[in-house]
């Protein structure tokens, strides 16, 4: 860095004509000197000074140095040292130091900024594939130095790290560069990581069991609040995670991989009923996937401890080849938006068993909701108390659901799409299908005689519906006022596929599948010609291909010949119309109907001309 030579940069009384040699501060030997802040553009050193009419004396331009320097002027003065400003504390203690970061107005002691964090490798070796037990050891004396500053992080590099068992102290968290960048390796058969405190936990980093330890648990804490877990793996343990209790923990893109129990999420007391436990509520799972987990994916169980309010948002489960998710007398769990796919067993729904709580009132099922989200293939059982057990707005694609004897309430699909390999067992009186739109209501005006669609509703092929309508109009202009309520039944025929070059005879009621578009329908019925035909078809999902193979489940095989054909809808019959008691001029209120429109069965109301007539109406539709 290069600093001006001061003192003669001015003019300095009684030095005019002095000769003025710079040394290197603290030698005899001559310095460098130069003209430009850039160092290089060199002069003479000693440097004559100018001299002025009153005797006055300083350079004739200014020079710049790079090193600490002292001035010598006419062979007698000598300056003290001049030191360029502090760019390297070579050893020196500048832990007072005041200091600001460049772009921020407040200021700090440098030792403060410092104690903010705490880096794992300032406390002695921390190597890539080194040794467990050195590791292990200056990865304690970092979370000490953090606990001793009443919490904070403790950055890790890059790398796989051997460890053997770490506990956190509240407040402490371990930060990595990444998940599946910083590894923390461990093939203890016991708890690796303990949070010993609140607000502990793991940022940017995954924990990796390696072949999966007999008895290891990643991850254990015990009656902790608010545990942090952000863009973190674990994977191949025993068991991922075991949280006993602990309140508003907060998980964000969160990874369970390859255990044999990826999380045990329970309410427990760890002490069989005493009180150094606590309930587990108010967590909240937000992104990340649990993969490929031999028992159980994740269980929110209680124990002996409220399971309780409980939400996991956008939260994948897959390829898990024991049971996904297991609901353990937990109460009131939520998951909103979360995906299912090549599970073998989905989701488990059962009250605790345990004889010892057997005496306990909040140990049952109550207030389980899937809310949006898509559920690809799996078991679903669900058995005992099952109170408030809600499927809203859930793509179900070849799930088995089979309600268990006992199961004492109804399973409600609200608005939810099921394909036509979903299929449902043991207690199915018990499945509830229920649709919003099924229910509608509806205002306006006729001035006229011209019919007006005061409702509608798009059938798919295969559907059949009862509609009941309420009418009630009254008229702007003149004393007269109607209600009626008009009934129908209405279906739509299923929609035809044409065939040709058929190897094997298609069976009514199976499922065919396209083998490039992935397209799939129940055969409702097969006009059969040979190799050539027609197949009506129902619950269809995705678009078939002209000429792709198509093939069912008994080996029906054959080429589609064309475009998938819809039907329209159409009413079966006049219904049951009604006109209410107190109707007045029922004529100049003109008629209202249910009538099919391409797909669509409206309900029209027409008015009457000189009249304007304001009407509501209300309809419920009960659908197969």
């Amino acid at each position: 860095m290069a600093i001006p030579v001061m003192f003669f940069d001015v003019w300095q009384a009684g030095y005019g004509g002095a000769t003025v040699k710079i040394y290197e501060a603290g030698t005899t030997s001559l310095a460098a000197v130069f003209t430009d802040e850039a160092l290089s553009d060199s002069t003479d050193n000693p440097q004559i000074l100018l001299s002025a009419d009153d005797g006055f004396g300083k350079f004739a331009q200014p020079l710049y140095i790079g090193v600490p320097y002292e001035l010598e002027i006419a062979g007698t003065d000598v300056t003290a040292v001049i030191r360029p400003w502090l760019t390297s504390l070579d050893g020196a203690d500048a832990s007072k130091a005041m200091v600001q970061r460049a772009g921020q107005s407040e200021t700090a002691a440098l030792e403060d900024i410092l104690a903010r964090s705490v880096y794992v490798r300032d406390f002695g070796s921390f190597e890539s594939g080194g040794s467990a037990a050195t590791n292990t050891t200056t990865l304690n004396a970092a979370v000490g130095a953090a606990a001793g500053g009443n919490g904070g992080a403790v950055l890790l590099p890059a790398g796989s790290f051997p460890i053997n068992s770490i506990t956190l102290s509240a407040g402490v968290v371990l930060c990595g560069q990444g998940r599946d960048i910083t590894i923390l390796q461990s093939q203890v058969g016991d708890k690796v990581t303990t949070i010993n405190g609140d607000r502990a936990g793991l940022i940017d980093m995954t924990l990796d069991g390696i072949n999966v330890p007999t008895n290891s648990t990643g991850l254990h804490s015990e009656a902790n609040d608010e545990i942090i877990l952000y863009r973190t793996a674990i994977k191949r343990f025993a068991t991922g995670l075991h949280l006993k209790g602990g309140r508003r923990s907060n998980l964000r893109d969160f990874y369970l991989d390859n255990c044999n129990i990826g999380a045990k999420l329970h309410g427990d007391s760890d002490a069989g009923g005493g009180a150094d436990g606590d309930e587990l509520r108010n967590l909240s799972w937000n992104g990340g996937r649990v993969t490929n987990c031999t028992q159980i994916g994740i269980e929110l169980s209680y124990e002996d401890r409220l399971c309780i309010a409980n939400t996991i948002r956008s939260v994948g489960f897959e390829d898990n080849t024991g049971t996904a998710i297991v609901i353990n007398g937990a109460r009131f769990t939520r998951f909103e938006g979360c995906w299912a796919k090549g599970n073998i067993g989905l989701l488990l729904v059962r009250d605790d068993s345990n004889t010892s709580n057997a005496a306990r009132l909040d140990n049952t099922v109550t207030g389980l909701n899937f809310v949006g989200g898509e559920l690809d293939g799996g078991t679903i059982i669900i058995n005992d108390t099952a109170q408030g057990v809600i499927f809203e707005a859930v793509s179900l694609r070849g799930v088995d659901i089979t309600i268990g004897t006992p199961c004492n309430n109804n399973v409600l699909l609200l608005d939810c799409v099921e394909d036509a390999e979903v299929t449902i067992s043991g207690q199915g009186t018990k499945i509830v299908r229920a649709y919003q739109n099924n229910q509608g209501r509806s205002s306006g005006l006729t001035t006229d005689a011209t019919a007006t669609k005061a409702w509608g509703i798009a059938l798919q092929p295969g559907q059949q519906v009862i509609l009941e309508a309420q009418v009630v109009g009254r008229a702007r202009n003149a004393a007269e006022r109607r209600a009626c309520m008009r009934r129908a039944f209405a279906y739509r025929p299923g929609s035809a596929l044409a065939y040709d070059t058929q190897t094997a005879n298609f069976t009514a009621g199976n499922i065919i599948t396209g083998q490039s578009s992935g397209a799939k329908a129940r055969i409702q019925a097969d006009t059969d010609g040979g190799t050539t035909g027609t197949l009506t078809l129902i619950d269809i999902e995705g678009v078939f291909v002209d000429n792709e193979v198509i093939t069912d489940t008994g080996g029906g095989s054959a080429l589609v010949n064309g475009a998938l054909t819809p039907a329209n809808a159409a009413l079966d019959g006049n219904g049951n119309n009604v006109e209410l008691d107190g109707s007045t001029n029922m004529a100049n209120f003109g008629t209202v109907a249910f009538v099919a429109n391409g797909p669509e069965i409206e309900l029209q109301v027409t008015g009457a001309s000189s009249r304007t007539v304001e009407w509501d109406v209300a309809v419920r539709v009960m659908s197969n």
